[in-house]
């Protein structure tokens, strides 16, 4: 018991140390968006004091932006109270099939997901995993996001989320997406806290995927898909049968 408390005290350790060294970067982060809701709310009220009926529909439209700004910022401190926080895992027994459709549900929706065709090849062997459902899902749902956004200029919009048991022991969930592919200085990084491919982006995301699947004692990477695009791959560990059959 007092070993695994060590361990959980020296991981949040770690994370106030990346995250002290990331404080100046933070700060540029949350500079833009909030700049920018500035910027959205005085063009609001120079268009609003002149009361013409077209500059209050432009006037309406700003602050659409701005709340969309303020939203964003609000995300980049969610996502650093998260990295920071202890983030302990409440593991139970999941059905693999059902968090991905229930990741899916969230992940696909929005303009980002039109024309975009999904496919599911899941393994009936691949059936139950001890996972913390809510943090598994959010790394499925930042994954296929991020495989959206990516295709977003693609002609060819194909997102594939497949599940294989290998070796009896782990149980491999990927998505593939038919996006252009990371270019090697980004691919190299890609992990890192702070390393994004969106234009703006910061790049949290995937830093605190590969934490969760750590967390679950598995793997995070990625690989070129071999049809164009790029496949994120992570592991989880499998339920012995006998655990899976008590637990019915």
């Amino acid at each position: 018991m007092r070993l695994r408390e060590l361990r959980s005290e020296l991981s949040h350790a770690a994370r106030l140390s990346e995250v002290g060294q990331m404080a100046g970067a933070l700060a540029h982060e949350m500079n833009q968006p909030l700049g920018a809701t500035a910027n959205f709310v005085n063009a609001a009220r120079r268009l609003l004091a002149n009361g013409d009926q077209r500059r209050i529909d432009a006037a309406r439209r700003n602050m659409e932006d701005a709340a969309a700004q303020v939203l964003r910022a609000g995300q980049i401190i969610r996502q650093i109270r998260d990295f920071v926080g202890q983030g302990e895992t409440d593991k139970r027994l999941e059905d693999v099939v059902q968090m991905i459709e229930e990741a899916c549900a969230l992940a696909l929706v929005g303009p980002d997901a039109l024309g975009v065709e999904t496919r599911y090849h899941f393994d009936a062997g691949a059936s139950l995993v001890f996972a913390d459902r809510v943090q598994i899902q959010q790394v499925l749902v930042n994954l296929m996001r991020n495989g959206l956004e990516a295709m977003s200029e693609s002609q060819r919009r194909e997102l594939v989320v497949t599940t294989v048991l290998r070796d009896q022991e782990a149980i491999e969930i990927s998505v593939a997406d038919s996006g252009p592919g990371l270019a090697p200085e980004v691919e190299e990084h890609l992990f890192e806290p702070f390393i994004s491919t969106k234009r703006g982006g910061m790049g949290r995301g995937l830093s605190i995927c590969r934490r969760i699947v750590e967390g679950h004692d598995g793997q995070l990477w990625s690989e070129p898909n071999p049809t164009g695009g790029t496949i994120f791959r992570f592991s989880l560990a499998v339920v012995p049968r006998r655990e899976s059959d008590n637990a019915r």
